[in-house]
């Protein structure tokens, strides 16, 4: 086998080097899987069991035919399908035998590989190639040995056929449009495959025999690391270590116990599979849950996975132990170290459980990308709701949130409630630990697994959210705006078009909710169901709707109403009875106006109420009381010209028996007229001055009379206007007027002045009014005299016949005699004037009692009849420059007081100074204005003659007003100075860099703020 080492140089001979050095290798197998010359044909011997059995075999030059090629093909086919069904049964086979069979085999097989070379026969030369040399080299002859061996000498019984999943697979990677009608090149294709890969086994069964054993061990001292040749080394130093450790742990080893090995094997095999919750059952369904029934739907889940531990496995866990117990399998030796093995061996189990079911929980909402489900999960129901003036989501996000992270800590809680195997089989010893197991489960994956679902939640309800963006446009329903519309609509008296327009407004909006909005959306993993909405904002633009009609049917109703009554208003008017002439004619002409327009507006009512009436048919029922006012309504209009006809015959015959009473009262006025006349002749009589008030009387009486027949003249006439006939103006009745008033103003200013001159004479003196005494007496002296010229001209004797001259005396002498008494009085005003004067004080009563040389000082009993009689006519011119005196200071005294008087109301204006808690004077221009005007008047009063009686007052009054106006002028300086340096003082650095400066300031500002303070509370 020497010459197998060597590999043949290019053009069949060795180098050098390669003489020198023997280079050791297998022959490999070219990359490109073609088939080598040599092993195109069949070689010309085969191998049968351990010996060469050189059997001729056809000539190498004849290929075989098609029938040979198909005929090996099928029999390829039969032999991989025979291997597919076997190979397990082969494979068992050969690894049931025993392990010195199989050395033996090996051994064999080196044998025979290791022939002498002259104890082999070689291939023919017909193996050859043509155009090679007839003698092949040492080393041709190795290669060719090589590849001999790997066709020949191998039985193919010990070598696995190709799994026919392989080639499937090979298949599946062509395209289909590659393998359209070419199944024979796939067969042929698929037979070479096989070829190939019987031959790479063969080349791989041939390499491990001929493989030198020194290469192995040359490589396993190079990757040998330190710790593997330190096993190497014999003696161990460890030996007794590893021995004590391995008969303590094979002591207290307590999961190789058969028990545990029970224990395992029980939850493998019976409760592998189960879940705290059945993700299959959830996704089987074919409809979206509910939030409460999902929730429901898990808590069954749980507790029958609660019932399966308890009522089974654990019971089973139980029976395994009691019958180990039975068995001798368990030792009491360490029972609390055997248990707490057991215990932490079913809590494993436990929390796989658990752990397993938060995968698949958390699998159902955030499944794998590469997960095909057979069945997707229908997710939940979410229901859009109106609630107050806003649209949530039932249940929320929040609420999907809970209940469904929730289901967490009830699978953790779940597997905590089993309870330690011994508690049952010992409850004395058990007592001594803790009642139930404990699975650990790490906080930190419950809350990562919590936030992934969270987050899935929060990503899946976002559709959600922008879905209820379809509803904004319904957003004045939802807050309610529409309903104070309406209200705001209904408060005001609109148009029954208006409201119509509303009510179509707003029976379109339901519609278009209810029509065209979706009730139920797929969004995600939710499934939105809006029906709630859509029906709840259905229902407020309906009732917003039916309050604009409830509104229309009384507008309605009110029109109608007022329609009728209108119809019956002209109707009993038509048909009413005039009681006199005026209301004849206002009957008249009304009754005319009402057949040239007011009819045709009530016909055009009339049809406006036909209009609401089929609007509010359509959208509305009526109650009998509307249906009967409606009919009414339309009924009015044909009962009109009857009720027109009849009234004309009562105006013909009203106004036939109006003018008969016209005739009769205005011959009874003329009579009347004629008394009047007749009584007025008394007045020529009535001469009497003590006997004015009665002739007074008398004369006021009669002019009444006239005023009202004056009145009756009118009315005369404005029913002869309508009766077109002739106006009467009644003559006599001016005549008497005019004959009557002189006597009546004669009469009325006698009474007047004899009352005037009462209270003057011996009235209140003080109440004494010198200006209005002389006006007053001057207009009776005047009236009195000209009704002295009047009558005079009725007495004419020229002007008047015989009998008329003695018309006016008796007026004229009540006219001389009290127009001589005027003229008496009339001679004492100036007297009046200067003793009744308002401006009289005590000093000048003194300076005239000097003068008269006796005191004039009125008391409570003085009246001006008693200073009449003292005869001051001749002291008048002296008390004539008193009492101007008196009368120029008093006028003096009456404009300082008004100046006092203009400071009651007046206030400083005081407002407040941005934030700096103080005030500030503004706006005194008003206040200066009045100084100043004040200031000049009482410098001009101060140089008046008059000024002496109260010149300390006028000059104290001076002063204020001075000091005042300083005290003001010093005061917007100071507030001018304060609010250039308050915002420079109020910075912080400038206090800093000018200490001395802001001290100074401040004692300055907080006496300005003392005295604003002060100002503010007593303007």
């Amino acid at each position: 086998m020497a010459t197998l080492d060597r590999r043949p140089a290019a053009g069949g001979s060795l180098s050098a080097t390669a003489k020198e050095t023997p280079i050791r290798f297998l022959p490999q197998l070219p990359e490109k899987r073609a088939k080598p010359v040599w092993s195109k044909v069949s070689p010309p011997f085969k191998m049968d069991g351990n010996l060469f059995d050189i059997t001729p075999q056809p000539p190498s030059g004849s290929p075989p035919d098609d029938a040979f090629r198909r005929k090996k093909h099928e029999s390829s086919r039969k032999k991989s399908e025979q291997g597919h069904h076997d190979a397990s049964a082969r494979r068992t086979a050969a690894f049931q035998k025993p392990k010195k069979d199989r050395e033996n085999f090996r051994e064999a097989l080196i044998n025979i590989l290791m022939q002498n070379e002259q104890d082999m026969s070689l291939p023919p030369d017909d193996m050859l190639s043509p155009g090679e040399p007839d003698t092949p080299s040492s080393q041709e002859k190795d290669i060719l040995r090589y590849y001999y061996y790997i066709q020949n000498g191998i039985d193919t019984e010990h070598v696995a056929p190709m799994e026919d999943i392989w080639l499937d697979h090979v298949l599946g990677l062509v395209p289909n449009r590659l393998k359209d009608g070419l199944a024979d090149y796939i067969e042929m294709l698929s037979d070479e495959m096989r070829e190939d890969y019987l031959l790479s086994v063969k080349k791989a069964i041939v390499d491990f025999v001929l493989r030198d054993p020194r290469e192995k061990e040359d490589a396993d001292d190079k990757n040998m690391t330190p710790i593997m040749k330190e096993l190497r080394v014999v003696p161990k130093p460890w030996a007794k270590s590893y021995i004590s450790a391995k008969i303590s742990m094979q002591k207290i080893l307590y999961i190789t116990n058969p028990t545990m090995c029970s224990v395992l094997d029980s939850w493998n095999h019976s409760f592998g599979c189960l879940r705290l919750v059945d993700v299959e059952e959830i996704l089987m369904r074919t409809e979206s849950f509910e939030l409460n029934n999902f929730q429901s739907l898990c808590m069954r889940h749980v507790e029958a996975a609660k019932d399966t531990l308890l009522k089974k496995w654990f019971p089973e866990v139980q029976n395994i132990f009691y019958q180990g117990n039975k068995s001798k399998q368990i030792t009491h030796t360490h029972l609390d170290a055997f248990f707490n093995s057991v215990s932490v061996l079913m809590t494993s189990q436990l929390r796989s459980l658990c752990m397993d079911s938060i995968d698949d929980y958390h699998g159902l909402y955030c499944p794998p990308a590469n997960e095909v489900r057979k069945n997707d999960f229908q997710g939940f129901v979410v229901r859009l709701v109106l609630e107050g003036t806003e649209m949530k989501f039932e249940p929320s996000c929040s609420d999907f949130e809970t209940v469904l992270l929730n289901v967490f800590d009830v699978f953790v809680k779940a597997v905590s409630m089993v309870p330690r195997v011994e508690t049952k089989l010992y409850p004395v010893e058990g007592a001594r630990s803790k009642a139930t197991l404990k699975p650990v489960i790490a906080e930190n994956h419950i809350a990562a697994m919590k936030e992934s679902v969270q987050k899935v939640i929060e990503k899946e309800f976002i559709p959600c959210n922008e879905h209820t963006k379809e509803f904004e446009k319904y957003m004045f329903l939802i807050n309610k705006e529409a309903d104070q519309f309406v209200e705001k609509f209904l408060t005001e008296d609109k148009p029954f078009d208006e409201m119509k327009a509303q009510v179509i407004r707003f029976k379109e909006l339901a519609d278009d909710i209810v029509y065209n909005s979706r009730k139920v959306i797929r969004l995600g993993m939710f499934e939105l169901h809006c029906d709630e909405l859509i029906r709840a904002l259905s229902k407020r633009a309906d009732s917003l709707c039916a309050k604009i009609l409830i509104k229309m049917s009384k507008t309605n109703m009110d029109l109608n109403k007022g329609l009728c009554e209108e119809y019956e208003s002209i109707a009993n008017k038509a048909l009413a009875t005039p009681a006199n002439t005026e209301q004849l004619m206002e009957l008249k002409n009304a009754i005319i106006k009402v057949r040239e327009s007011t009819i045709f507006e009530l016909e055009e009512r009339i049809l406006n109420a036909k209009k609401r009436l089929e609007f509010l048919v359509d959208y509305t029922s009526m109650s009998p009381a509307e249906m009967r006012l409606n009919s009414e309504a339309f009924n009015w209009h044909s009962r009109m010209p009857p009720i027109f006809e009849e009234h004309d015959e009562i105006i013909g015959a009203s106004k036939r028996q109006a003018e008969n009473a016209l005739k009769l009262r205005r011959e009874r006025f003329v009579e009347e007229l004629e008394g009047y006349n007749k009584q007025l002749e008394e007045f020529e009589s009535f001469g009497d001055v003590g006997e004015v008030n009665r002739y007074l009387k008398k004369a006021q009486t009669l002019n009444s009379r006239l005023e009202a027949a004056q009145e009756k003249v009118e009315q005369f006439n404005i029913e002869e206007e309508a009766f077109d006939w002739e106006i009467t103006t009644y003559p006599l009745r001016k005549k008497v007027l005019d004959v009557l008033t002189p006597y009546l103003k004669l009469y009325e200013t006698t009474v007047e002045f004899q009352t005037k001159y009462k209270d003057w004479m011996d009235g209140s003196f003080d109440q004494i009014d010198p200006d209005e005494v002389e006006a007053e007496v001057g207009n009776f002296w005047r009236t009195l005299y000209k009704l002295e010229k009047t009558f005079a001209n009725q007495a004419n004797p020229e002007a008047m016949a015989a009998k008329e001259r003695e018309k006016g005396t008796a007026g004229k002498n009540i006219a001389i005699k009290m127009k001589g008494k005027v003229s008496d009085f009339k001679q004492n005003t100036p007297l009046v004037q200067c003793i009744c004067n308002k401006g009289m004080r005590d000093r000048h009563w003194e300076q005239m009692s000097k003068i008269v040389e006796f005191s004039l000082k009125p008391d409570t009993d003085t009246t001006l009849r008693k200073m009449i009689d003292l005869n001051l006519e001749p002291y008048l011119e002296k008390f004539e420059g008193i009492s101007e005196a008196a009368t120029k200071e008093f006028g003096l005294e009456k404009a300082m007081a008004k100046m006092v008087e203009e400071w009651t109301d007046m206030e400083f204006n005081i407002i407040p100074y941005r934030e700096t808690g103080t005030y500030i004077l503004s706006s005194v221009d008003d206040v200066q204005n009045i100084l100043d005007d004040q200031i000049v008047k009482t410098q001009t009063m101060r140089g008046s003659p008059f000024i002496k009686p109260f010149e300390n007052e006028i000059k104290e009054w001076e002063e204020k007003l001075i000091m005042l106006q300083e005290i003001i002028d010093e005061w917007l300086k100071v507030q001018a100075t304060w609010l250039y340096l308050e915002p420079i003082f109020s910075s912080p650095d400038i206090m800093a860099q000018m200490p001395e400066e802001g001290r100074r300031f401040n004692a300055v500002d907080k006496n300005w703020r003392d005295i604003m303070k002060a100002v503010t509370q007593d303007r």
